[in-house]
């Protein structure tokens, strides 16, 4: 079940697309690591196909397993869709904070 929206704010995005979104940009970073790019395509196919749950947690893992950098809005907007979806473990039991950069990326 969705949270209701905060009173005075904009209405928040679905789960699914704030992980679409959050793939999206971290595959346009690193758009010559290949492989990482190829694992978001699949991300973004589950969320797009209303597999939000499983799209977090592969977003989670996917972070994790190749140490991709994430900056700080993009972490922010996986906590939210974490929180609409009930799913924070998604994000705590891989240590996606550990991979927060700030709000610029490197290089």
């Amino acid at each position: 079940m969705r949270p209701l929206d905060p009173p005075g704010k904009p209405p928040l995005d679905p789960p699914g697309t704030i992980v679409c979104t959050v793939a999206r940009s971290i595959a346009y970073r690193l758009a010559e690591q290949h492989q990482v790019v190829s694992a978001l395509s699949s991300v973004v196919d589950l969320a797009e196909n209303d597999e939000s749950d499983l799209a977090l947690d592969g977003i989670g893992q996917l972070i994790e397993y190749y140490r991709v950098p994430v900056l700080r809005t993009e972490y922010e907007q996986l906590v939210i869709a974490a929180t609409q979806l009930d799913s924070m473990d998604a994000l705590t039991d891989t240590g996606v904070d550990r991979f927060v950069i700030g709000d610029q990326p490197e290089g």
